[in-house]
């Protein structure tokens, strides 16, 4: 019975999962594509964010449908990111919950 299960599960290879893309590419502020190389490791979007990010920077409703660990969480957070530090002033850690959940990010 394990033997079968193993036999189904599909190899999936980086090809599969990377974009042949970068996260500047995609339209996110340089300063954001920075933070995710520099703090969080991340290089290269993956699939699902290549697909989903261009389209929540246009405004329009996404509702994104993969795999666990497909990257979902920061396709949707990226462009919040992206738009929240459009903001003039800038937002400090003072400024309330708003400035917290954006000063999080980049700080912790």
């Amino acid at each position: 019975m394990a033997a079968q299960k193993e036999q189904k599960q599909k190899q999936v290879t980086d090809e599969e999962i990377f974009a042949s893309c970068s996260f500047s590419s995609l339209g996110l502020q340089p300063s954001l594509c920075d933070q995710l190389r520099e703090r969080l490791g991340f290089e290269t979007p993956t699939q699902v964010q290549a697909q989903a990010i261009p389209v929540i920077l246009s405004g329009r409703h996404v509702l994104v449908n993969a795999a666990t660990g497909t990257g979902k969480t920061i396709a949707y957070l990226a462009p919040i990111i992206h738009h929240l530090q459009k903001y003039d002033p800038r937002i400090q850690r003072a400024d309330g919950t708003f400035g917290m959940c954006f000063s999080i990010f980049f700080f912790c």
